[in-house]
């Protein structure tokens, strides 16, 4: 392998690699009411009773997974804030994937 590896020219080592990362994109899922509903549901429920959430948002392409409390809702900028172990998240609702409420 070492010897064919001089034949990659460096311009084409990052192409590959920006493709390698294209491909691992995902499409942003359209959600229909009932699914929101039930965000908003969730998402009330484990702010009143102080409940540990898992959410998966949408991030450029990719599904980031985030854990937390959740400290505050803002229904006119449509969005919470997440407390996690590295600070305060803002999320805003339409980046949402899933959300699980850890009892």
């Amino acid at each position: 392998m070492l010897k064919w590896h001089g034949f990659m020219m460096p311009e084409h080592v990052a192409e590959t690699k920006q493709m390698w990362i294209d491909s691992q994109k995902i499409n942003k899922p359209i959600f229909d009411e009932d699914r929101i509903s039930e965000f908003e549901g969730l998402i009330k429920y484990a702010k009143e009773y102080n409940l540990y959430v898992d959410l998966s948002i949408y991030e450029e392409g990719f599904e980031i997974k985030l854990f937390g409390y959740i400290s505050s809702i803002d229904p006119l900028k449509k969005e919470i804030k997440l407390a996690t172990e590295e600070g305060i998240k803002k999320i805003e609702f339409a980046s949402l994937l899933n959300l699980v409420v850890i009892d």
